[in-house]
């Protein structure tokens, strides 16, 4: 621990604490360095110090820049892995893919002996535990970039469609020509989205010009929250109508591009007046680099917080009688992109994806959006045709 992070990670790890499921011997703990700001996240054990290899590759996602919250996550599907190894008496070197394949049920078990007959049964759903499985995995690949021999015929075991090789998990995972690890099928889930009405709803619903201006800086940008709150002055660019995310590390890290992606978003004309009344009647001559900021209560002119943006939903949500989350404004805007024709490629850009393909997970097309398509395209016509 002490040669990844140094002593005063040490020290953090064994004062500062982010418990989830207590009473199971392990805990996730949150890190964050005075000097520099940098937060980050570690696995305790029982003696209440990081378990040393986890902290190593906890310690280098950090390092490569990865989102504190991705480090938090990683940390808490490996805190339930050692949870489940020291429940099994297995040491993290001697997992087999038929471990892994122990580790995928006992994820999903409500109690233990009790063996999951149904989705509504299940303690977590396959999506989770897929997603428990992919961090162990990254865990034993990066073991295998470090030497370890075992940790690499692992990762080589527990990959389909090389070889005949078949891991316990054959007969319930998905199969791909490349070679994926284990999973568990999933039931598709399209993110929930709002209607305009809604959206208007929700901006008409603010009563200060602050909290207008951020839900209506979501809806028209498709903007994550965190990078909203990670806006400086300088990145909104008014005279051009655009607005730069720029990824920052340090005390703020947590509000920033997911996986460091950086871009430029076109924003339209009534969202920068609203900005420059914002400015001009409640931000005034306050002193802060940030665009967002504490203006009524906690401490004013302290970058704005996600605790207080949850306040605020909460607020809105007794206002509108209705539940949603920052994050649906986001789905909304991809999805109302994609229904009026806008490229995937663009909508991937305007979204800071790394990859166009991963704005296909913001896009809802249903049954008339397919039928007005291929109604579009004189498709249904002619197939109509052969059956005349």
């Amino acid at each position: 621990m002490c040669d990844v992070r140094g002593a005063a990670y040490v020290e953090l790890a064994m004062a500062v604490s982010d418990v989830s499921e207590p009473g199971r011997g392990f805990e996730v703990r949150r890190l964050s360095m005075p000097s520099t700001g940098v937060e980050s996240w570690t696995v305790v054990g029982i003696d209440r110090r990081p378990v040393p290899v986890v902290d190593q590759f906890l310690a280098w996602l950090t390092n490569i820049e990865r989102s504190p919250n991705t480090v938090e996550a990683y940390a808490r599907d490996l805190k339930a892995f050692w949870s489940f190894l020291a429940s099994r008496e297995v040491e993290w070197e001697r997992v087999t893919v038929m471990e892994l394949g122990e580790f995928a049920a006992w994820a999903r078990q409500p109690a233990e002996n009790v063996v999951v007959l149904s989705e509504l049964a299940a303690r977590r759903s396959a999506r989770t535990v897929n997603r428990m499985l992919s961090a162990v995995m990254a865990f034993y690949e990066f073991q295998g970039r470090r030497g370890s021999s075992l940790a690499r015929e692992l990762v080589a075991q527990a990959r389909l469609g090389d070889g005949a090789y078949k891991p316990f998990l054959h007969g319930i995972a998905r199969s791909h020509p490349r070679g994926r690890t284990v999973r568990l099928p999933e039931q598709q889930r399209l993110p929930r989205t709002l209607s305009l009405e809604q959206v208007a709803a929700v901006i008409d619903s603010q009563r200060r010009l602050c909290d207008r201006f951020l839900f209506a800086l979501l809806a028209t940008t498709g903007m994550r929250i965190g990078q909203a709150l990670n806006l400086r002055h300088e990145d909104f660019v008014a005279w051009e109508r655009r607005i730069e995310i720029v990824p920052r590390p340090g005390a703020r890290a947590r509000a920033r591009s997911k996986g460091g992606a950086r871009g430029s978003v076109p924003v339209p004309g009534e969202l920068v007046r609203l900005h420059s009344d914002y400015m001009h009647e409640e931000y005034g001559e306050l002193d802060s680099d940030f665009v967002f900021v504490n203006l009524w209560e906690g401490q004013i002119g302290r970058p704005l917080s996600y605790a207080a943006v949850d306040k605020l939903v909460r607020r809105t949500r007794r206002r509108v009688g209705f539940h949603f989350t920052p994050h649906q404004l986001r789905h909304t805007f991809a999805t109302l992109a994609y229904r009026d024709g806008v490229a995937l490629e663009v909508i991937g850009t305007v979204l800071t994806h790394r990859s166009s393909r991963s704005a296909l997970v913001y896009t809802h097309p249903t049954a008339e959006d397919l039928r007005r398509a291929l109604e579009e395209r004189g498709l249904l016509d002619r197939v109509a045709d052969l059956v005349a």
